[in-house]
């Protein structure tokens, strides 16, 4: 086995077990199923290209988290997204009942429009299932700036939902 072939090695080791929630990362910050599928494939080719520079494999998980945040954000400023209350993201036309794809629609949309200082720390922590430390580490905040982030994330979320809620009973 050549060098090429133990780093792909060791980086699916590493990558197998994350898969997941980079997908869930990825997928909670991208509306477009396909983008998120696309942005997920393009941070895996830039991790894998970049793996040797990786020096300590302890840190693989939030190497490859920035490396997903930076080619959201990088296509979030390419296109500005137009978001309306008529549009429905084409994933939501799947399997779901109509409340739980209008629930999915408002949360997705809610988050959206939150501050992303607040947005990110709650995505981590609700949708992709890091720790308070692990966030911590990956935003360069202590513990309890992460809790004093998720707290006010929770707040403004359940601001925006009650907002939507209440623009749809004015509108019916």
């Amino acid at each position: 086995m050549d060098k090429q072939d133990e780093f792909k090695q060791k980086f699916m080791q590493l990558y197998s077990p994350v898969h997941e929630r980079l997908a869930r990362f990825v997928q909670s910050l991208e509306w477009d199923k396909d983008e998120a599928r696309d942005i997920v494939a393009e941070t895996v080719m830039t991790a894998l290209e970049q793996f040797a520079g990786l020096r300590n494999h302890d840190a693989f998980l939030y190497y490859l988290f920035t490396i997903a945040k930076r080619k959201i954000y990088k296509r979030a400023q390419q296109k500005k997204r137009t978001t309306s209350l008529e549009y429905f993201p084409e994933e939501l036309m799947g399997t779901l009942n109509a409340d739980d794809r209008i629930n999915n629609y408002e949360l997705k949309f809610a988050l959206s429009k939150m501050e992303e200082k607040y947005r990110e720390p709650l995505v981590l922590f609700e949708l992709s299932g890091f720790s308070i430390r692990e966030i911590s580490v990956f935003l360069g905040l202590s513990e309890n700036g992460v809790k004093s982030r998720l707290g006010r994330a929770r707040i403004q979320l359940s601001k925006l939902l009650d907002g939507n809620l209440h623009e749809k009973k004015s509108i019916v």
